[in-house]
């Protein structure tokens, strides 16, 4: 029997035993096991008695063939199966290297490596790559996705366009009809008026009693208010058209005297309706006088728009801090529920008021006031905010209008 320690000395010297990868001989002549280390012993779970001296055939699980291949060509090997103590072969990365001895010949140094852990790790590397490839895919899905979603966003950014194209249109037309409503309530009260009084002065005149004309230059009076009133609309109109804006500049004026003046202008349709008025002057102001004719005119008119049959109209004036507020209420039909939050927005459609309200509001606003709706249990209540003036300020308080 060949010493075994002595082969394994000359072949692998001190780190035969210590080595982490399980090591034998095999002498090629006769392909007899000759040496074995311990790490070998573990891996096949068999004794270094059961293999030293054995053929390398009972070693290897390949076929005779496949083992003279290995044995007989340096190199290594991968998937070499080797023979467990229970026949179950173990698959191992095998280098071979020959050695010449001068007593035991040619001789095959073999170092096994375990591969089930590579293996493991390479199943968990496949694992992952697989994971990174659907990963990849997945990003590839959205990566697509997205860049649909970015040409739908692209056309719809230009359907946005078109619609804005559209909205401006739409807004020019709807600055056009505000503007052309506003003219027709700055010339609807008058001419209104205008109307009623000619038709009364039509019945005077042709009434032969002589006494029924007593109150012809009363009459005469309001017509001719009436008319210079639509001489100043038409001719505000005209400065609009020439200089682009109403005239805004502001006056010294009596609230009292120009609420008295409206409501003279709707003296032909107040015949059927109940007026008090709480208010008495002078209520001084310094605001544009066309501005302020626009609003209380607009704000009367839906009043008695609003009660065609008759009812009462409230105008009361009272003083909140450094602020008139004129509030108009009528006993009308109201302003539906759904519509007191749109009231005086100037694109709500089906609106009681229409674009005078809207239009009013923002005159009343320029010059520091407001129109605001406030809700009551029956009809409307519109209050008019007009910034207060102390009258002593103006230069001749009897110049007030």
């Amino acid at each position: 029997m060949v010493p075994q320690r002595s082969v394994a000395d000359f072949v692998f010297g001190v780190m035969f035993a210590s080595v982490s990868d399980a090591a034998f001989v095999v002498r090629r002549s006769d392909r007899r096991v000759m040496s074995v280390n311990a790490r070998l012993e573990d891996l096949i779970g068999r004794v270094a008695g059961d293999v030293v001296d054995g053929s390398a055939a009972g070693l290897f699980a390949e076929d005779a063939r496949r083992t003279d291949d290995i044995l007989d060509r340096p190199g290594r090997y991968e998937d070499v199966a080797l023979r467990q103590l229970d026949g179950f072969p173990l698959d191992v990365e095998l280098t071979i290297a020959h050695v010449e001895h001068p007593e035991w010949g040619s001789l095959a140094a073999c170092l096994a490596r375990d591969t089930a852990e590579r293996r493991s790790l390479e199943r968990d590397l496949m694992a992952k790559h697989s994971a990174l490839y659907a990963a990849h895919a997945e990003l590839e899905r959205v990566v697509a996705e997205l860049r649909r979603a970015q040409l739908s966003l692209e056309e719809r950014n230009q359907e946005i366009s078109l619609l804005a194209g559209q909205v401006a249109r739409v807004g020019w037309r709807a600055a056009v009809g505000e503007l052309a409503a506003g003219i027709a309530h700055h010339l609807n009260n008058p001419v209104g008026a205008l109307t009623s009084t000619l038709r009364t002065l039509s019945t005077r005149l042709a009434d032969p009693d002589p006494s029924g004309r007593a109150d012809l230059v009363q009459l005469v009076q309001r017509a001719r208010t009436a008319a210079g009133r639509i001489e100043e609309h038409v001719g505000a109109v005209v400065r609009l058209h020439r200089t682009g804006g109403l005239d805004a500049t502001p006056r010294w004026l009596d609230l009292s005297h120009e609420l008295d003046t409206a409501l003279t202008l709707f003296s032909g349709r107040l015949d059927a309706i109940s007026v008090r008025r709480t208010y008495s002057g002078p209520l001084a102001a310094h605001v544009p006088q066309n501005g302020l004719h626009h609003v209380l005119g607009n704000v009367i008119e839906n009043a008695v728009t609003a009660m065609p049959t008759g009812g009462e109209l409230n105008i009361v004036v009272d003083r909140r801090g450094e602020t008139w507020v004129i509030a108009v209420e009528d006993t009308g039909r109201g302003v539906p529920a759904e519509l007191e939050a749109t009231v005086l927005d100037p694109i709500a459609a089906g609106r009681a008021g229409g674009l005078g309200l809207a239009t009013a509001q923002r005159l009343a606003r320029l010059w520091g006031g407001d129109l605001v709706n406030r809700p009551c249990k029956h009809g409307a209540r519109f209050e008019i905010e007009v910034p207060a003036a102390e009258s002593a300020a103006h230069p001749n308080r009897k110049e007030l209008r």
